[in-house]
């Protein structure tokens, strides 16, 4: 089965060894639309890719436990096995379980490897569409992106990860993977106009931010597996992005709605 994540054109094979519940899951992500692109290929083999006796790599409830080793994401959990190649764009998935997690966690976790290699970027941040023009909304745990999105009369891509995609300009994308929202609006990428850091405050106010600046805050909020060669590749696009992208540190309540004044900021440049 082929299908699109992030950007990220995937194929999930055999087709016939998909569960119902991992064909479910698939059809909530973007139909494949990429004729002539090799996609990133995900084996659903019949043995464990990789075996150890560590009881501690198989942890009983989630999240997976991940390593980087000889070039290969490993990926272990009690009801599957992975062994991920970003390079290769190649991954190999053994399930022990019919339901769709282990997919799902390959997929998000190949996507969020992937990504950098080829001059993008995954972002832990809420992401809306207005007028046009995409906007991530980043930040630490509390700052509101679950809000955010949750209050945004805007298309929504994610309140949880979205993705950038190498483009002229950037690109926002929904990923597919949500956190307590559900898309709106029917969009599933726009132009990237805008990073904008949460932080609550007691009234709405923007600020923008130096790229020195910018590039400390937002690399907290890129959930790219830990590996040198991965990071080597997601700091470059991060320091191209705060180059040409602006990013705003954005002091908000709930009580006072921020869309009235980023739109005018997204216009004019001044909020």
């Amino acid at each position: 089965m082929i299908f699109r994540a992030g950007g990220i054109l995937f194929a999930a094979e055999p087709d016939a060894a998909l569960t119902g519940p991992e064909r479910e899951a698939l059809g909530r992500l973007d139909p494949a639309d990429g004729a002539g692109e090799a996609p990133f290929r995900i084996d659903l083999a019949a043995e464990a890719p990789w075996t150890s006796a560590d009881p501690a790599l198989f942890p009983q409830w989630e999240p997976a436990v991940l390593r980087w080793s000889g070039g290969r994401l490993l990926s272990s959990h009690r009801s599957f096995t992975a062994e991920i190649d970003p390079v290769a764009a190649r991954a190999r998935l053994f399930r022990r379980e019919e339901r769709a997690y282990p997919l799902e966690t390959v997929i998000r976790t190949a996507l969020m490897a992937r990504l950098p290699l080829v001059g993008g970027l995954p972002l832990h941040a809420a992401g809306v569409v207005i007028d046009r023009r995409g906007v991530a909304f980043f930040g630490p745990s509390g700052a509101g992106k679950t809000t955010v999105a949750g209050t945004s009369p805007h298309p929504v891509l994610s309140d949880e990860l979205v993705t950038v995609v190498a483009a002229a300009p950037f690109a926002l994308v929904r990923s597919g993977f949500w956190g307590e929202g559900r898309g709106r609006g029917g969009v599933s990428a726009a132009p990237l106009a805008a990073l904008v850091d949460l932080s609550r405050g007691p009234r709405l106010a923007f600020t923008r931010l130096r790229p020195f600046e910018a590039v400390r805050r937002l690399v907290t909020s890129v959930p790219v597996p830990l590996a040198p060669r991965l990071w080597s590749a997601a700091l470059a696009v991060v320091a191209d992005l705060v180059a040409r992208v602006p990013v705003y540190r954005m002091e908000w309540a709930p009580s006072e709605p921020p869309w009235e004044r980023l739109a005018h900021l997204l216009a004019h440049g001044e909020a």
